[in-house]
């Protein structure tokens, strides 16, 4: 089947109607009724359910859209990667990361390997740690940075894996935490109203619950950034995770890391930050150049952390 009309037939999706499309597209309406019916014989299955203003696929046809969206970022990633070899650039990095603003870490690497590789280029896909793992299966992304609370699936390996805490996050001034203390017990989080990031908030359960800590939770949101938001403006503490040197404090807010004395919980304020990548298929080289960069950048943090201790 050609390409072309998997691309149609996501704008069919997206845009509700045949006549839209057309119009979108300047094709006949016509031929993409055409293109519809040959999909349907191809895959033995009604597409779409019709009606007078409207076209709503069925759930194979939510199959075929989400399988067709891959299938279209496939071909362009490869059409990039081939156009910059022509051009003598060295490889594209094709990247999936879970959303997380500020990050600071992410920014430290991507600028440092920019100035040190100015002939590559990146692709970088932003979404949740499901979606991220789809692209990578899919061949749409090479690498994908998420958080891991849990163990990776088979197919996956940790190409690096980065050390972060949990830890407190809010503005100058507020009435429940000082900025001059370096560390934050937990126990300074009684009654106190919270903001957290969904990705957490299962870790974030046992850790109160094991502590006999029962903060107000505000607000749960996809992001640390509406957390952060809700910390910055003081109508809450933000518990977000933050890497071992990651640098959050300006002239509004200040971030410190959770401590418990109670070692199992201790253990779970540690998370980490993983870099995974797909087994036993072959990266480009721009990929193994990023790895490979990106490890030896938060080694040398590492390091760096470890003697100021």
């Amino acid at each position: 089947m050609n390409l072309d009309f998997y691309r149609n037939f996501v704008k069919i999706v997206e845009c509700g109607t045949l006549s839209a499309t057309a119009r979108y597209l300047h094709v006949a309406q016509s031929a993409l009724s055409s293109q519809v019916k040959q999909f349907e014989e191809e895959y033995h299955s009604q597409l779409f359910i019709r009606n007078a203003r409207h076209m709503e696929p069925t759930e194979a046809g939510k199959i075929l859209y989400e399988k067709a969206k891959h299938m279209i970022l496939l071909e362009d990633a490869a059409h990039k990667e081939i156009q910059a070899y022509e051009e003598g650039i060295q490889g594209t990095v094709r990247v999936g990361m879970t959303q997380a603003y500020p990050d600071t870490i992410m920014t430290r690497i991507f600028l440092q390997f920019r100035r040190e590789h100015p002939r590559i280029r990146f692709a970088i896909y932003e979404m949740n740690s499901n979606e991220i793992v789809g692209l990578l299966r899919s061949g749409v992304i090479e690498i994908g940075v998420i958080r891991t609370a849990n163990l990776l699936p088979v197919d996956l390996e940790e190409a690096i894996t980065a050390r972060e805490r949990l830890s407190a996050y809010c503005g100058y001034n507020n009435p429940w935490i000082s900025p001059y203390e370096k560390e934050v017990p937990l126990s300074l989080l009684e009654q106190v109203p919270i903001a957290i990031s969904r990705g957490f908030s299962g870790t974030l359960q046992f850790i109160f619950e094991r502590a006999d800590i029962h903060p107000t939770i505000m607000s749960i949101s996809t992001s640390r950034s509406n957390a952060m938001m809700w910390g910055r403006e003081k109508e809450a503490v933000a518990i977000i995770c933050a890497g071992e040197k990651e640098t959050l404090d300006d002239a509004e807010s200040f971030c410190r890391p959770l401590v418990s004395d109670d070692p199992t919980v201790a253990n779970k304020l540690n998370t980490t930050r993983s870099f995974v990548i797909m087994k036993d298929r072959t990266l480009s080289a721009a990929a193994r150049k990023f790895i490979c960069f990106s490890k030896c950048h938060l080694n040398e943090e590492a390091k760096d952390t470890g003697s100021n201790r």
